[in-house]
């Protein structure tokens, strides 16, 4: 393995004397598996020379988190390395990646045990049961996991037992969050989904009766009156203006497509692998981030000319399933947030009025479009992966005209 790693002689024959010489091997081979460039490998194969010399391992054990920091520390110091720069906090935590990563890959690493007040308990059992019964979509989870968690760290000092939480806890909490910079509707998320938790934690009897009905929340719309929709001659400009020589490009073309002409989510989007592309049939299957079901849709032209382009010239060859990952190793699934990203500098780029940016917006283009043609509510929400009608109302308010004859279009001119 080391002849595929270094060119001289001289450095093969110091990496096979050091100890350890087959854990580090298949740590190496590992990073070939997954894509990383040769440049990396080399360098991660030197560090873990210092790293089995700073630790003394002559063989493979159980290392905690604490004893790998203080080697960083002697790492950083250690008058015998040779570098180009002083070592610093860089260095230091350089040493503690590579040194954590290769002790995870072969089951040594001991993980810091972190005491976590009872209240997580709860907040587990919670997002278990919207998972498992209200069937919500992971993404949303994540999202409720996030908020709640801030509250319940923030909560802890001043009421330990959870049992004790009380309506003036809330109300300082949103206090301090507002002075932190928080909007109103970042307000009105939160107590949303606190009542929620609040409502599942009443229930089990992990916390006083009638709290989730005392505090109050700001009521906002789901989309303001004042609210701006991208039109959808100009998504269709944003389109024609993303270019086709990068690979960047070609992949930023398909996902756009992708959100505004199926107004898919950004969660389905990032689900999506290369066996939902049936390219016999020409069809799309798309699992719903929301209850979980399955929908086909026919695989309009454009859409599918634009997967072919970015699959032939600019996905790499990977293990990865995923129909969209990274422009770099290792290759894996696109992130939300590189996604929101990507989709919404070329929405800035093209000049897009809009209040925000991002592929939830191109959704809300589709549907606009949709209603503007004719289609019915009803068909609206069936399209769009919606339980009801509800959910796809708002949208009649930016076209008041459209909804004289919404009864009678059909979806299937739109594909």
């Amino acid at each position: 393995m080391m002849n595929s790693v270094f060119v001289l002689e001289s450095l093969r024959e110091k990496h096979r004397r050091a100890p350890l010489l087959p854990e580090r091997e298949r740590y190496i081979t590992h990073l070939f598996e997954i894509g990383t460039k040769r440049e990396r490998v080399r360098y991660v194969a030197t560090m873990l020379l210092h790293i089995v010399r700073i630790l003394e391992l002559d063989s493979i054990r159980l290392v905690g988190v604490d004893e790998i920091s203080l080697a960083s520390k002697r790492w950083v110091d250690d008058p015998g390395v040779y570098r180009y720069r002083k070592g610093g906090e860089a260095s230091a935590y350089t040493f503690q990646l590579v040194a954590t990563n290769w002790l995870r890959f072969h089951g040594s690493l001991i993980l810091a045990s972190k005491r976590e007040p009872r209240s997580h308990d709860v907040l587990s059992q919670f997002l278990d049961d919207m998972h498992t019964q209200r069937g919500l979509a992971l993404e949303t989870l994540r999202s409720y996991r996030s908020r709640l968690l801030g509250f319940l760290y923030w909560l802890h000092p001043r009421c330990p037992n959870f049992l004790e939480v009380g309506i003036q806890n809330i109300e300082e909490y949103i206090d301090f969050k507002r002075a932190d910079g928080w909007s109103r509707s970042s307000v009105a998320t939160f107590c949303r989904t606190l009542r929620t938790f609040l409502g599942y934690a009443e229930r089990h009897g992990f916390c006083a009766c009638g709290i989730q009905r005392g505090f109050r929340s700001p009521r906002t719309p789901r989309i303001a009156a004042h609210s701006e929709i991208p039109q959808w001659n100009d998504v269709r400009r944003a389109i024609d203006l993303i270019g086709s020589r990068k690979g960047s490009d070609l992949r930023a073309k398909a996902m756009f497509l992708l959100f505004s002409i199926y107004g898919f989510r950004s969660a389905e989007v990032r689900a999506l692998t290369l066996e939902d592309i049936d390219w016999r049939r020409e069809t799309v299957t798309v699992r719903r981030a929301k209850r979980g079901k399955t929908q086909q849709f026919p695989l309009q032209g454009e859409v599918g000319d634009a997967i072919i382009l970015y699959l032939q010239q600019m996905r790499p060859k990977c293990s990865c399933r995923s129909l969209f990952v990274t422009l770099h190793p290792p290759y894996r699934p696109v992130s939300g947030h590189s996604m929101f990203g990507i989709i919404g500098l070329r929405m800035k780029k093209a000049g897009i009025a809009a209040d925000r940016f991002g592929p939830h917006m191109l959704r809300h283009a589709c549907a606009t479009e949709l209603l503007r043609n004719g289609s019915s509510l009803k068909d609206i929400a069936g399209f769009l992966g919606h339980s009801d009608l509800r959910s796809v109302s708002i949208y009649a308010k930016f076209d008041p005209q459209s909804l004289k004859r919404v009864a009678t279009f059909s979806l299937r001119g739109i594909l």
